[in-house]
Parts: structure tokens; C-alpha cells; sequence
């Protein structure tokens, strides 16, 4: 619903493990219930159970309610809260009330179906079909992990580690995108550093098993900040990088424990906070350029709002107005930066939409991308709008050259400020990732490495708990087989090479200062995107997948659809 694309989001929390242990692999959920309702999974017994009393309460409320009505603790909880709800297009699921499918606006289908939560209870445990190989495959792959040279800082910071590393390489996207780089004394008030030394409080698993337990809570005393003391005594989830960048690096709000309000705020609506934080940049580079002043928040509003940058306050505000749809900002922004933008011009009759940053389909990101390049040809192709999940761990952005020399032959893959391959770099982590999601592992721990984590383990260790005995090129081939049935899905929908593109912000201005000075994404993306389809065997010239192709996947059925449709070459 937020891109008009293939939508899917993936996630962390108990609430999985849960619903297998219950016995089952997949919920579909087909039409719409006439009143609010929530499903309740216990085991072999399933429910659809009236849910007005939860409607209108928040994510917490919402899990405390359901345990309480049903007189256990022991379950887990997909919930949405106002946001999806009030059909904000960007709302977002969330799992054992921490875990976010943050993207594509997963929240806004369960709203439509008026279906409040999932409950799920198992306790039939699962079976393995060999467990002593099991066992091995898990050993090699436990070693894998303790031989990553980062494995330390993995497990003490999470992905909230990158605000250093983008601040030294400049993907920092710093209001707006107008720089690439924090100004160095408001950035060590939102480093990783900072969190560990001010507020970190405990280690959390986001899921059963797992040996890094790099998400965590935090805990506000009341004097670590310039806002902290309005928030002492507070516990809350330790934001990963995504929020760092969309809720403090993006709006410039160089506050750890504001920035953990706001990100407890967006978990509790359930709304995207990629989504969020491109609302806040557009509005406060609006303010800052006078195209936005008090009579219109004003008159949006009922009453005057500043918009200056670093104003979490408004940054607040903002995020009540969209989740709760009760005044004109939030309806605005309710279905996104992209079309918001579309919306102010036609209110303010002046450009607008260059300030927007998104990649496909409207889509935001707050992250910079411009030196890049195989990081936005991902912003630019992405099956569910401009996102980097699809084709994880494109070289450039980790500068692994062993990787490049293991699929490319050529170690300038992976090189920094350089073209070359990088639209191939692009598709053959658009081919792997599906591997990682299917198999259920962790992305940010495994990457789109075959060489610390080769397929071979993956392959194993599904042997071992199914029985189903996989190759390597069969795991792989299945991979592909997602990627281009994505693909597929978007070609049905009427998109084409066009669609793949990105904002003017990233196209056209070149970036200011930093690592990558004077880069911008028109000098080089049409190439790039032309070695992109040829590396995935679709026709350059229309972005559509070809017979031979689907062909050669096996995938026949869907070449006889889209040949039906006009959508193959």
C-alpha cells in the first residue's frame, strides 16, 4: 500500500518460533472481518476472537490486554497499533512488542482487514529429521560466527556500530542529505559509543537461540542530555542504525534519549520510522528554506508549530498527527514523503518534491547513497520500492574484496568511489539475499557472504532439520527463482525500466564535503543499471525478465502469465 509495489518485511521476536512450535508454517488471511478481531493460535486450537476493546490502544496495551483476556502470559503477540489502524499507509507490524516489519506498510493491510493482532501459543516443539547431524551443521555454523572478526562488537552494539563507520565514510545523511557527515560535536551525542557509556542498560536476543543478542534496553538517569531529564527513570529498546539515521541523523536531533522517545513512540503506533524520518527531513528543509512557516502548521494544525532542525519536540508531533489522523499534517502525510511532497506543492504552488529523498517507487531511505554507486542501483531496483534489504551487502559499501574476487574475478568490485561491476554487484546480492530470508537466518550477522558463511553450511543444515537434501546450486537457484518472482510480481503491476530511478537530491546534486565529494548518481546510474539486467538475463532496454530466463529457472508458468500480460521479451 505505501509504494504500489510487491510489499513483504521481515522480523525479528518469539512470535515465529511461537506459531511453528504451534505447528504451523504460514497464516494466509483472506478478506476482511465486519468488527475488529484478533486471531488466537493455541496449538491445534484456532480462534478469530472479537478485539473491540483493543482497538484504538497502542502496541503495548494491545499485548497487555490480549494476555490478560486470555489469562496467560505464555504467548506471543503481531500487533499493530493506531497507525494501522487509521490506515496509514506506511504502518508497520509488530512482533512480541519490540521486533518491526518495518517496510511496505504491512500494518495498513492488517488494518484493513480490521484484524488488531495474532496471538500464537506452541508447545509442541519441533523435530529434526537427523539430530546429530543437526547438531554439526549447527557447530559449523557457530564457528562461522565466532571466527567474524567483528563478533565482539556485533554482539555489544548491533547495527547501532554503523554510526561510526558511516560517519567515517561518509553515508551519514545529515538533514536531509545536505551533508554526509554529522557535525563531529552533535555526532558524539548520538554514537554508539555515547549509548554504551551513557544509557545502555542490558543485552536482548531478538529471537530464541540466538548467540549475539545484539538489540538491547536503555535507561535514562535524568542528566545525560539536554533533554534527559524529562525522560528520567525511562527504560526503553536500544534503537539500531536505521532509527539513529531516520529519527537523529536525518532531522539533526543530536539527542540520545529524545531520539529513544521518538523511536518508542513509532514502535508503540507501529509506523516505519525510514518513512518518518524522510517526513521530518522534508518538513524541517521546508521550514529552514521558508517555503513552510507558522501559519501554515497553523492552519494544518490549530495551532503554530516550528519546524527548525533538531526540534524533537515537533518531530514528536508530527508523529502523533500521522498515527492518530486528526488533523490536516498527519493526512498529509499519510500516505508518505513521495506523495506528501506531490500534495505541499500543489498547496504552496512551488517545487517541492526536490526535496524529497526516496528511491524507487516514493520510497525513502536515510542513508546516503550518492559515492555509493551499487548501493543505488539497490535504491533504484528494489522489488519493494528503493530499499537496501533486497540486495544486502553490495561490495562497495563494505569494501570486501574477497567477495569480488569470489564472484567477479576482480577486486574493483568491491572498490570504494569506482564503478566498476557494481550494477552486477547489485543483482548478485539481489539473487543471494532471498537465500538467507527463506532459511530464516539473520541477515546483518550472515551478509552476502559465501566465503565466512558458505552455502554448503546453510545446505546442511536444512538436510538435517527437513530431510530435504539440497545442493548448493539448487539452494541458490531457489533464490533466484525469489528474486525474479518479485520482479514478475512488479511487471504485472505495470512497472518498467522508468520506474527504476531515484530523486533529484541524489541524481542531480552532487554531494558537499566527505568521502565522496562531487559524486552524484545520473553520472554513472544508466550504466549501471544496464549491467544490472544484463547480469540478471533480463532485456536492458524495457528492465522486463525474459523467456530464456524463466526458462532456465524452471519457471515456465510465470513466463506464460507475463507473455499473456505483454510483460516478457
Amino acid at each position: 500500500p505505501t509504494y504500489n509495489t510487491f510489499g513483504d518485511s521481515i522480523c525479528g521476536g518469539n512470535f515465529g518460533a511461537h506459531l511453528r512450535w504451534a505447528g504451523y508454517d504460514h497464516i494466509v488471511i483472506t478478506g476482511k472481518a465486519a468488527k475488529p478481531v484478533y486471531i488466537w493460535i493455541d496449538d491445534d486450537k484456532v480462534e478469530i476472537r472479537d478485539a473491540a476493546r483493543l482497538w484504538g490502544h497502542d502496541v503495548d496495551e494491545t499485548d497487555n490486554l490480549i494476555k490478560t483476556n486470555l489469562g496467560t502470559k505464555e504467548l506471543e503477540t503481531a500487533a499493530i497499533g493506531q497507525a494501522g489502524e487509521n490506515l496509514v499507509t506506511y504502518a508497520s507490524i509488530i512482533a512480541s512488542r519490540h521486533r518491526v516489519a518495518g517496510r511496505s506498510g504491512s500494518g495498513c493491510v492488517m488494518g484493513s482487514k480490521n484484524l488488531k493482532a495474532i496471538a500464537a501459543r506452541g508447545t509442541k516443539g519441533l523435530d529434526v529429521s537427523d539430530p546429530k547431524m543437526f547438531i554439526t551443521a549447527l557447530n559449523a555454523l557457530i564457528a562461522s560466527v565466532n571466527g567474524m572478526a567483528e563478533r565482539d562488537i556485533i554482539k555489544l552494539y548491533g547495527t547501532l556500530r554503523l554510526t561510526s563507520y558511516l560517519q567515517r565514510t561518509g553515508g551519514n545523511a545529515w538533514r536531509n542529505c545536505q551533508s554526509v557527515q554529522v557535525p563531529q560535536e552533535s555526532f558524539n551525542m548520538i554514537s554508539h559509543r555515547w549509548y554504551l557509556e551513557n544509557i545502555a542498560d542490558t543485552s536482548l536476543s531478538c529471537s530464541p537461540g540466538c548467540l549475539l543478542s545484539c538489540a538491547g534496553t536503555y535507561k535514562v538517569k535524568g542528566d545525560e542530555s539536554p533533554s534527559a531529564s524529562k525522560f528520567a527513570g525511562k527504560r526503553g529498546y536500544k534503537p539500531e542504525y536505521l532509527a539513529m539515521a531516520s529519527l537523529a541523523i536525518t532531522p539533526d536531533i543530536h539527542d540520545f534519549p529524545a531520539v529513544g522517545y521518538l523511536n518508542d513512540k513509532l514502535r508503540k503506533y507501529g509506523m516505519d520510522c525510514a518513512e518518518i524520518g524522510a517526513c521530518c527531513g522534508l518538513l524541517m528543509e521546508l521550514w529552514q528554506r521558508g517555503i513552510i512557516t507558522e501559519t501554515d502548521t497553523k492552519e494544518w494544525l490549530g495551532e503554530p508549530l516550528s519546524l527548525e532542525w533538531g526540534n524533537y519536540e515537533s518531530a514528536a508531533r508530527l508523529i502523533d498527527s500521522i498515527a492518530l489522523q486528526k488533523d490536516r499534517l498527519g493526512n498529509i502525510f499519510k500516505a508518505g514523503v513521495y506523495k506528501a511532497a506531490q500534495r505541499l506543492e500543489e498547496l504552496k504552488s512551488t517545487s517541492i518534491l526536490k526535496y524529497a529523498v526516496y528511491g524507487k517507487g516514493g520510497a525513502p531511505f536515510t542513508e546516503e547513497i550518492r559515492h555509493f554507486p551499487s548501493w543505488a542501483t539497490n535504491m533504484a531496483v528494489s522489488s519493494r520500492g528503493g530499499d537496501h534489504l533486497k540486495g544486502f551487502g553490495t561490495l562497495d559499501r563494505w569494501g570486501r574484496r574477497d567477495i569480488a574476487e569470489h564472484y567477479f574475478g576482480n577486486q574493483k568490485a568491491a572498490a570504494p568511489l569506482d564503478i566498476t561491476l557494481k550494477g552486477a554487484s547489485s543483482a548478485v546480492a539481489e539473487n543471494y539475499t532471498p537465500l538467507i530470508n527463506c532459511l530464516g537466518v539473520c541477515l546483518f550477522v550472515v551478509d552476502v557472504d559465501p566465503i565466512n558463511f558458505p552455502p554448503k553450511n546453510f545446505a546442511l543444515a536444512l538436510k538435517a532439520a527437513t530431510g530435504l537434501d539440497f545442493t548448493v546450486q539448487e539452494l541458490l537457484t531457489a533464490a533466484e527463482r525469489v528474486a525474479n518472482l518479485e520482479k514478475a510480481f512488479n511487471t504485472r503491476l505495470g512497472l518498467r525500466r522508468q520506474d527504476d530511478k531515484l530523486c533529484e537530491r541524489w541524481m542531480k546534486e552532487p554531494e558537499v564535503g566527505g568521502y565522496g565529494k562531487v559524486w552524484k548518481a545520473e553520472d554513472y546510474l544508466d550504466k549501471l543499471l544496464d549491467e544490472y539486467y544484463e547480469y540478471h538475463g533480463w532485456d536492458k532496454t524495457t528492465g522486463l525478465q525474459t523467456r530464456k530466463k524463466l526458462d532456465e529457472l524452471g519457471m515456465q508458468d510465470v513466463a506464460g502469465v507475463l507473455e499473456r500480460e505483454e510483460g516478457l521479451v
